[in-house]
Protein backbone atom coordinates (compact mmCIF):
# COMPACT_ATOMS: atom_id res chain seq x y z
CA UNK A 1 0.00 0.00 0.00
CA UNK A 2 1.23 3.83 -0.67
CA UNK A 3 1.97 6.08 1.76
CA UNK A 4 1.59 9.77 1.28
CA UNK A 5 3.28 12.35 2.64
CA UNK A 6 1.81 15.09 4.16
CA UNK A 7 1.34 18.55 2.32
CA UNK A 8 0.65 21.49 3.85
CA UNK A 9 -1.72 23.86 2.32
CA UNK A 10 -2.46 27.54 3.05
CA UNK A 11 -6.42 27.80 3.13
CA UNK A 12 -8.56 30.30 4.02
CA UNK A 13 -9.59 30.67 7.11
CA UNK A 14 -13.54 30.80 6.93
CA UNK A 15 -13.38 27.17 5.12
CA UNK A 16 -14.41 25.07 7.63
CA UNK A 17 -11.98 26.60 10.43
CA UNK A 18 -13.28 29.85 11.88
CA UNK A 19 -16.29 32.65 11.35
CA UNK A 20 -14.37 35.21 9.64
CA UNK A 21 -16.22 36.09 6.65
CA UNK A 22 -17.19 39.87 6.40
CA UNK A 23 -20.73 38.63 7.24
CA UNK A 24 -19.49 37.16 10.03
CA UNK A 25 -19.87 32.84 8.55
CA UNK A 26 -18.08 30.52 8.22
CA UNK A 27 -17.89 28.56 4.86
CA UNK A 28 -18.93 24.54 5.25
CA UNK A 29 -16.88 22.96 2.62
CA UNK A 30 -17.06 18.73 2.06
CA UNK A 31 -13.92 18.72 0.28
CA UNK A 32 -12.19 20.44 1.86
CA UNK A 33 -12.88 18.75 5.85
CA UNK A 34 -12.06 15.80 3.57
CA UNK A 35 -8.54 16.82 2.85
CA UNK A 36 -7.87 18.30 6.15
CA UNK A 37 -7.61 14.55 6.96
CA UNK A 38 -4.48 14.03 4.76
CA UNK A 39 -2.82 17.65 4.69
CA UNK A 40 -1.61 20.06 7.29
CA UNK A 41 -3.43 23.43 7.12
CA UNK A 42 -1.86 26.55 7.93
CA UNK A 43 -5.14 29.02 8.08
CA UNK A 44 -5.24 32.57 6.94
CA UNK A 45 -7.28 35.58 6.89
CA UNK A 46 -6.24 38.65 5.03
CA UNK A 47 -8.89 41.01 5.55
CA UNK A 48 -8.49 40.20 9.53
CA UNK A 49 -5.32 40.07 9.27
CA UNK A 50 -4.84 43.50 7.91
CA UNK A 51 -7.06 45.09 10.98
CA UNK A 52 -11.12 44.49 9.92
CA UNK A 53 -13.28 43.56 12.15
CA UNK A 54 -15.63 40.79 12.19
CA UNK A 55 -18.19 41.38 10.87
CA UNK A 56 -17.16 44.06 8.89
CA UNK A 57 -18.40 46.42 5.62
CA UNK A 58 -17.89 44.51 2.27
CA UNK A 59 -14.47 45.42 0.41
CA UNK A 60 -14.14 45.59 -3.03
CA UNK A 61 -11.26 46.00 -5.85
CA UNK A 62 -11.81 49.01 -8.17
CA UNK A 63 -10.11 49.69 -11.58
CA UNK A 64 -8.50 52.93 -11.48
CA UNK A 65 -4.99 53.67 -13.18
CA UNK A 66 -3.79 50.30 -10.88
CA UNK A 67 -6.49 48.29 -9.32
CA UNK A 68 -6.90 49.40 -5.64
CA UNK A 69 -8.69 47.58 -2.58
CA UNK A 70 -11.35 49.71 -1.33
CA UNK A 71 -14.41 49.99 1.44
CA UNK A 72 -17.16 51.51 0.36
CA UNK A 73 -18.84 52.64 3.58
CA UNK A 74 -15.90 53.79 5.34
CA UNK A 75 -14.32 55.27 2.27
CA UNK A 76 -10.95 53.15 3.34
CA UNK A 77 -7.86 52.04 0.88
CA UNK A 78 -6.46 49.30 2.13
CA UNK A 79 -4.14 48.33 -0.86
CA UNK A 80 -0.98 49.22 0.77
CA UNK A 81 -2.01 47.67 4.04
CA UNK A 82 -3.12 44.17 2.52
CA UNK A 83 0.16 44.11 -0.15
CA UNK A 84 1.84 44.64 3.10
CA UNK A 85 0.80 41.52 4.86
CA UNK A 86 0.94 39.68 1.93
CA UNK A 87 4.57 39.78 1.39
CA UNK A 88 5.59 39.29 5.31
CA UNK A 89 2.99 36.53 5.52
CA UNK A 90 4.22 34.90 2.29
CA UNK A 91 7.54 35.68 3.45
CA UNK A 92 7.43 33.91 6.37
CA UNK A 93 6.53 30.77 4.72
CA UNK A 94 8.11 27.43 4.91
CA UNK A 95 7.56 23.92 3.57
CA UNK A 96 4.73 24.96 1.69
CA UNK A 97 2.95 23.00 -0.89
CA UNK A 98 -0.09 24.75 -1.87
CA UNK A 99 -2.96 27.44 -1.76
CA UNK A 100 -7.17 26.54 -1.42
CA UNK A 101 -8.35 29.70 -1.23
CA UNK A 102 -11.74 31.31 -0.76
CA UNK A 103 -13.67 32.04 -3.89
CA UNK A 104 -14.62 35.26 -5.13
CA UNK A 105 -13.11 36.80 -2.30
CA UNK A 106 -11.97 40.28 -3.14
CA UNK A 107 -8.56 39.02 -1.08
CA UNK A 108 -8.56 35.39 -1.83
CA UNK A 109 -10.46 35.31 -4.71
CA UNK A 110 -7.91 33.27 -7.14
CA UNK A 111 -9.56 34.04 -10.50
CA UNK A 112 -13.20 34.88 -10.17
CA UNK A 113 -13.40 37.99 -7.75
CA UNK A 114 -15.29 40.67 -9.02
CA UNK A 115 -13.89 44.06 -10.81
CA UNK A 116 -15.36 47.04 -10.20
CA UNK A 117 -15.41 50.48 -12.41
CA UNK A 118 -16.66 52.89 -9.51
CA UNK A 119 -15.86 52.97 -5.94
CA UNK A 120 -19.26 52.77 -4.98
CA UNK A 121 -19.31 49.01 -6.03
CA UNK A 122 -22.23 49.36 -8.75
CA UNK A 123 -20.57 48.57 -11.69
CA UNK A 124 -18.58 45.02 -12.00
CA UNK A 125 -16.77 45.22 -15.31
CA UNK A 126 -14.73 41.69 -15.20
CA UNK A 127 -13.33 39.57 -12.95
CA UNK A 128 -9.89 39.53 -11.58
CA UNK A 129 -7.67 37.90 -8.48
CA UNK A 130 -8.32 38.70 -4.52
CA UNK A 131 -5.34 41.30 -4.01
CA UNK A 132 -3.74 38.48 -1.54
CA UNK A 133 -4.02 36.08 -4.49
CA UNK A 134 -2.36 37.81 -6.95
CA UNK A 135 0.69 38.14 -4.49
CA UNK A 136 0.61 34.51 -4.20
CA UNK A 137 0.70 33.71 -8.15
CA UNK A 138 3.70 36.09 -7.98
CA UNK A 139 5.41 34.31 -5.69
CA UNK A 140 4.46 30.59 -6.33
CA UNK A 141 4.10 30.81 -9.74
CA UNK A 142 4.24 27.08 -10.37
CA UNK A 143 2.37 25.45 -7.19
CA UNK A 144 -0.80 24.54 -7.06
CA UNK A 145 -3.55 27.58 -6.38
CA UNK A 146 -6.85 26.99 -6.64
CA UNK A 147 -9.90 27.74 -4.93
CA UNK A 148 -12.83 25.96 -3.16
CA UNK A 149 -15.50 26.25 -5.66
CA UNK A 150 -13.12 25.25 -8.58
CA UNK A 151 -12.46 22.28 -7.34
CA UNK A 152 -16.04 20.92 -7.78
CA UNK A 153 -15.03 20.22 -11.41
CA UNK A 154 -13.21 16.74 -11.12
CA UNK A 155 -10.22 17.62 -13.56
CA UNK A 156 -9.24 20.48 -11.59
CA UNK A 157 -9.65 18.84 -8.51
CA UNK A 158 -7.41 15.67 -9.88
CA UNK A 159 -4.61 18.15 -11.11
CA UNK A 160 -4.84 19.80 -7.79
CA UNK A 161 -4.33 16.77 -5.43
CA UNK A 162 -2.03 15.23 -8.00
CA UNK A 163 0.34 18.66 -7.29
CA UNK A 164 -0.01 19.18 -3.85
CA UNK A 165 1.18 15.32 -3.09
CA UNK A 166 3.88 15.77 -5.43
CA UNK A 167 4.93 18.62 -4.40
CA UNK A 168 4.93 17.23 -0.85
CA UNK A 169 7.54 14.45 -2.00
CA UNK A 170 9.67 16.64 -3.74
CA UNK A 171 10.27 18.78 -0.39
CA UNK A 172 10.39 15.70 1.77
CA UNK A 173 13.44 14.21 -0.65
CA UNK A 174 15.06 17.67 -0.35
CA UNK A 175 15.01 16.70 3.95
CA UNK A 176 16.02 13.06 3.52
CA UNK A 177 18.73 13.62 0.43
CA UNK A 178 20.74 10.70 -0.85
CA UNK A 179 21.75 10.02 -4.59
CA UNK A 180 20.11 7.13 -3.92
CA UNK A 181 16.86 8.72 -2.80
CA UNK A 182 16.51 10.94 -5.95
CA UNK A 183 17.25 8.00 -8.13
CA UNK A 184 14.67 6.32 -6.48
CA UNK A 185 12.30 9.32 -6.67
CA UNK A 186 13.11 9.96 -10.19
CA UNK A 187 12.08 6.33 -10.92
CA UNK A 188 8.97 6.45 -9.89
CA UNK A 189 7.54 9.47 -10.91
CA UNK A 190 8.73 8.37 -14.49
CA UNK A 191 5.31 7.89 -16.06
CA UNK A 192 3.25 11.09 -14.41
CA UNK A 193 5.66 13.08 -15.62
CA UNK A 194 6.07 11.34 -18.93
CA UNK A 195 1.81 12.06 -18.78
CA UNK A 196 2.21 15.87 -18.04
CA UNK A 197 5.38 17.18 -19.47
CA UNK A 198 7.67 15.10 -21.79
CA UNK A 199 10.18 17.85 -22.43
CA UNK A 200 10.76 17.78 -18.40
CA UNK A 201 11.01 14.73 -18.41
CA UNK A 202 13.95 14.13 -20.31
CA UNK A 203 15.61 17.14 -18.86
CA UNK A 204 15.05 15.59 -15.36
CA UNK A 205 17.04 12.47 -17.02
CA UNK A 206 19.34 14.52 -17.87
CA UNK A 207 20.01 15.82 -14.55
CA UNK A 208 20.08 12.24 -12.86
CA UNK A 209 22.27 10.74 -15.61
CA UNK A 210 24.96 13.47 -14.22
CA UNK A 211 24.14 12.74 -10.47
CA UNK A 212 26.98 11.69 -8.21
CA UNK A 213 27.37 11.73 -4.65
CA UNK A 214 29.18 15.48 -4.35
CA UNK A 215 26.94 17.21 -7.02
CA UNK A 216 23.84 15.70 -5.39
CA UNK A 217 22.68 19.12 -3.30
CA UNK A 218 22.38 21.09 -6.60
CA UNK A 219 21.29 18.52 -8.77
CA UNK A 220 18.35 18.62 -5.91
CA UNK A 221 17.70 22.09 -6.40
CA UNK A 222 17.54 22.60 -10.30
CA UNK A 223 15.59 19.40 -10.09
CA UNK A 224 13.18 20.45 -7.97
CA UNK A 225 12.32 23.27 -10.06
CA UNK A 226 11.80 22.14 -13.29
CA UNK A 227 9.85 19.04 -11.11
CA UNK A 228 7.76 21.50 -9.83
CA UNK A 229 7.41 23.09 -12.95
CA UNK A 230 6.52 19.98 -15.13
CA UNK A 231 2.11 20.08 -13.91
CA UNK A 232 1.25 23.59 -15.13
CA UNK A 233 -2.11 21.64 -17.15
CA UNK A 234 -3.67 18.47 -17.25
CA UNK A 235 -2.75 16.08 -19.39
CA UNK A 236 -4.80 15.58 -23.04
CA UNK A 237 -6.29 11.45 -22.76
CA UNK A 238 -3.60 11.39 -26.02
CA UNK A 239 -0.77 11.71 -23.20
CA UNK A 240 -2.61 9.25 -21.03
CA UNK A 241 -2.64 6.80 -23.70
CA UNK A 242 0.84 6.88 -24.73
CA UNK A 243 1.41 6.40 -21.59
CA UNK A 244 -0.54 3.56 -20.24
CA UNK A 245 0.65 2.23 -23.82
CA UNK A 246 4.31 2.18 -22.51
CA UNK A 247 3.08 0.32 -19.30
CA UNK A 248 1.62 -2.07 -21.20
CA UNK A 249 4.65 -3.15 -23.38
CA UNK A 250 6.01 -4.38 -20.10
CA UNK A 251 3.69 -7.62 -20.43
CA UNK A 252 3.18 -7.49 -24.11
CA UNK A 253 4.79 -10.93 -24.56
CA UNK A 254 3.46 -12.39 -21.35
CA UNK A 255 -0.30 -12.37 -21.94
CA UNK A 256 -2.30 -13.96 -24.51
CA UNK A 257 -3.90 -12.29 -27.44
CA UNK A 258 -7.35 -12.41 -26.15
CA UNK A 259 -5.83 -10.07 -23.11
CA UNK A 260 -4.07 -8.07 -25.47
CA UNK A 261 -7.17 -7.31 -27.47
CA UNK A 262 -8.95 -6.73 -24.31
CA UNK A 263 -6.81 -4.21 -22.79
CA UNK A 264 -6.27 -2.46 -26.12
CA UNK A 265 -10.58 -2.21 -26.53
CA UNK A 266 -10.94 -0.71 -22.94
CA UNK A 267 -8.20 1.94 -24.40
CA UNK A 268 -10.27 2.86 -26.98
CA UNK A 269 -13.16 3.34 -24.81
CA UNK A 270 -11.27 5.83 -22.49
CA UNK A 271 -10.20 7.72 -25.84
CA UNK A 272 -13.57 8.14 -26.82
CA UNK A 273 -14.81 8.89 -23.35
CA UNK A 274 -16.71 5.68 -22.93
CA UNK A 275 -14.80 4.58 -19.15
CA UNK A 276 -13.03 6.65 -17.30
CA UNK A 277 -8.92 6.27 -16.85
CA UNK A 278 -8.95 4.21 -13.98
CA UNK A 279 -10.74 1.15 -15.80
CA UNK A 280 -7.09 0.48 -17.87
CA UNK A 281 -5.19 1.90 -15.12
CA UNK A 282 -6.67 -0.99 -13.21
CA UNK A 283 -6.06 -3.76 -16.05
CA UNK A 284 -2.04 -2.39 -16.01
CA UNK A 285 -1.98 -2.80 -12.43
CA UNK A 286 -3.85 -6.46 -12.17
CA UNK A 287 -0.75 -6.96 -14.50
CA UNK A 288 1.99 -5.96 -12.69
CA UNK A 289 0.55 -7.74 -9.63
CA UNK A 290 0.50 -10.77 -11.71
CA UNK A 291 3.85 -10.61 -13.19
CA UNK A 292 5.42 -8.93 -9.82
CA UNK A 293 6.38 -5.63 -11.98
CA UNK A 294 7.89 -3.61 -8.90
CA UNK A 295 8.57 -0.74 -11.09
CA UNK A 296 4.75 -0.08 -12.38
CA UNK A 297 3.70 -1.09 -9.14
CA UNK A 298 5.93 2.12 -8.02
CA UNK A 299 4.60 4.55 -9.74
CA UNK A 300 2.96 7.44 -8.65
CA UNK A 301 0.89 7.97 -12.24
CA UNK A 302 -1.13 4.95 -10.91
CA UNK A 303 -1.70 6.07 -7.59
CA UNK A 304 -0.91 9.78 -7.37
CA UNK A 305 -3.03 10.63 -4.30
CA UNK A 306 -5.45 9.07 -1.60
CA UNK A 307 -7.85 6.67 -2.82
CA UNK A 308 -10.01 8.16 -0.04
CA UNK A 309 -9.75 11.33 -1.74
CA UNK A 310 -11.54 10.59 -5.03
CA UNK A 311 -14.86 9.91 -3.41
CA UNK A 312 -15.94 12.82 -3.36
Amino acid sequence: MKTFKKPNIVLSECINLAATRYDGGLIKNEFAELLGKFVNYVPVCPEVSVGLPIPRDPIIIVKDKEDVLFQPKSGRMLTKEMEEFSKNFLDALKDIDGFLLKGKSPSCGVKDTNLYSDYEGKNIIGKTSGMFARIVIEKFPDYPIEDEKRLIDRAVRELFLTKIFAFADIRELGNNLTKSNLIQFHSDYKLLLMTYNQKNLRLLGRLISNLKEENTDDIYKNYAEIFRGSFKKKPSKGSHVNTLLHAFGYFKDKISTKEKAHFLDVLEDFSKGRVDIHTPSEIIINFAIRFDEEYLLNQRYFVAYPKELSEV
